[in-house]
C-alpha cells in the first residue's frame, strides 16, 4: 500500500490543530517561511511528524510548483526535529518504490513521480548527498523489460539528476555522474521515443553540458 493510502492510518492531530498546520502550509511564502515553520514546528508533537510528513509528500505528489517551498520547509524543520528530513526521504523513497512497481504507473502517477524526482533531489543531490538508488539498473531493468515504463521514469531520472547543478560537490565529470549521463545519451541514441529523446536533451541543456563530449554507454544494448 502506498504512503498516500496509508495516509488515514497514522495518528492525526487533533482536527483544529490539523486545520491550523495544514492553513499555515499552504500559505507558506518566501517571506514568512522561517517564521511559519517555527511555529509549526514548535506546536506540532512529535508523534504527528510522520503524519506532516505524509502531508507534504501528498502535496508535493500533485503540485510541482510546491517542490521548492517545501523543499526549505523540511531543511528548515529539520533544524528543529533533526529526524525528520530522513523520516520525508524514508517515506518518499517508499513512495517512488510502489510507484515504479508493474501496473501502478500511468499518466497521473507518471506526474506525481515526476515531482518526487524533484523533490528527492532537492533533499539529496542539490546537498552533496548521493543516492542509495541505482539509476542505471532502474534505466536497464525498463529498457529490457517494461519499455513502456520509460515513458514515465525517465521523466523522473531527470528531474532528480538537474539537481546536481545546484550542489557544489558535483560536476558533469564526477565519475557517478558521468556514468548515469553516458547511460542517458545511450537512451537517447536508442530509442525512437521522441519525448524520452527531449528530456535527455532538456537535462543536458540544465546541466550545460554538451552532449557530443559525453561518450555513449554500451550499457542497455548488453546482452544480460
Amino acid at each position: 500500500m502506498s504512503s498516500r493510502a496509508a495516509f488515514r492510518s497514522i495518528p492525526q492531530p487533533p482536527e483544529r490543530l490539523s486545520k491550523k498546520i495544514c492553513f499555515i502550509l499552504n500559505n507558506l511564502t518566501e517571506h514568512n517561511l522561517k517564521s511559519q515553520t517555527h511555529e509549526l514546528m514548535s506546536q506540532l508533537p512529535l508523534h504527528f511528524n510522520r503524519w506532516l510528513a505524509e502531508f507534504i509528500i501528498s502535496r508535493v505528489a500533485t503540485e510541482s510548483n510546491l517542490v521548492d517551498m517545501y523543499t526549505e520547509f523540511v531543511l528548515l524543520a529539520t533544524n528543529r526535529q533533526n529526524n525528520f528530513r530522513p523520516l520525508i526521504l524514508d517515506l518518499l523513497t517508499r513512495e517512488i518504490d510502489f510507484l515504479l512497481r508493474p501496473g501502478q504507473l500511468n499518466s497521473t502517477n507518471g506526474r506525481s513521480l515526476k515531482n518526487f524526482g524533484a523533490f528527492l533531489g532537492r533533499l539529496t543531490l542539490a546537498k552533496g548527498i548521493k543516492l542509495g538508488v541505482d539509476l542505471k539498473s532502474l534505466i536497464y531493468v525498463a529498457y529490457k523489460n517494461r519499455p513502456e515504463s520509460l515513458d514515465y521514469i525517465v521523466p523522473f531520472i531527470c528531474e532528480l539528476l538537474k539537481n546536481i547543478k545546484h550542489s557544489g560537490s558535483f560536476r558533469e565529470l564526477d565519475p557517478w555522474m558521468r556514468e548515469i549521463l553516458e547511460v542517458t545519451k545511450e537512451l537517447h541514441d536508442n530509442t525512437d521515443k521522441l519525448p524520452i529523446q527531449f528530456e535527455v536533451e532538456l537535462l543536458f541543456s540544465y546541466l550545460e553540458c554538451d552532449m557530443s563530449e559525453i561518450a555513449t554507454a554500451f550499457y542497455l544494448r548488453r546482452i544480460k
